[in-house]
């Protein structure tokens, strides 16, 4: 059978200092490409790109897409002012991850949303973002650890009858790296996991044959351990029967 095309978002920086100060990159981290071959799918970087052309032939060409983490997202797309604590915002990037998503929205085609990826799906979907977890009414626990990337912090319980629920059961250890989270949950998503402080951790599209938004890095995970592999395994089997 012929391995899918598994379309990875990729994100935008400055260079600060050396030779090439100034100079704008595109960028992604290998993990997300590693966990997307050892799923069995080919991976393809994709572009942060505005151009209406270039993001109809992005959706067409890929069977599934891989939405990845970076900086913090601009609040003004969801209708809030910017916090405090608001961190680094690429408006241009956000548009572009937006306008991607709206047309894979649109098909069956499965989407995969990892840490930032899952809060730009929410907004994708009209809902919104706590800009900082200082934001939230209760108090919660320390969400952007200092320790390697594959060490596990805190637990997440996670809902029985979802995807998730099948994939892993009801508990899960996991990694963690943001201070911001979600708010109000956009339409047609339902949450399917969350922490013991109560931040939301999952969030799917029971509509649709596998939309799937993880707070947490399964691809940091697999660094160290397989047990995060069948989750990439189910997102790549779906996008070979797209």
């Amino acid at each position: 059978m012929k391995k899918p095309l598994i379309g990875i978002t990729t994100g935008l920086f400055t260079v600060e200092t050396g030779v090439f100060a100034g100079m704008e990159r595109v960028y992604l981290n290998r993990d997300y490409v590693d966990a997307v071959e050892r799923a069995g799918g080919i991976p393809l970087l994709l572009p942060p790109l505005e151009d209406e052309e270039a993001q109809t032939h992005f959706a067409a060409l890929c069977d599934g897409f891989l939405f990845s983490g970076g900086i913090d997202v601009n609040p003004l797309l969801y209708g809030r002012d910017p916090h405090a604590a608001l961190g680094n915002v690429n408006t241009h990037w956000d548009r572009a991850e937006l306008a991607l998503l709206g047309r894979v929205l649109n098909t069956d085609k499965p989407i995969l949303a990892v840490c930032r990826g899952h809060q730009l799906l929410n907004v994708a979907c009209g809902g919104t973002l706590y800009q900082d977890l200082s934001e939230m009414p209760q108090p919660v626990f320390r969400h952007s650890q200092l320790a390697n990337r594959a060490d596990r912090i805190h637990t997440v319980r996670i809902v029985s009858d979802s995807l998730l629920g099948d994939i892993f059961g009801d508990t899960l250890f996991v990694n963690s790296f943001h201070h911001q989270t979600l708010w109000e949950v956009g339409k047609g998503l339902r949450v399917t996991a969350r922490s013991g402080d109560g931040v939301i951790e999952a969030v799917e599209m029971e509509s649709k044959p596998f939309v799937v938004g993880v707070q947490w890095h399964p691809e940091m995970l697999l660094t160290a351990s397989g047990d995060m592999l069948p989750l990439f395994e189910r997102f790549v089997q779906t996008a070979g029967r797209a």
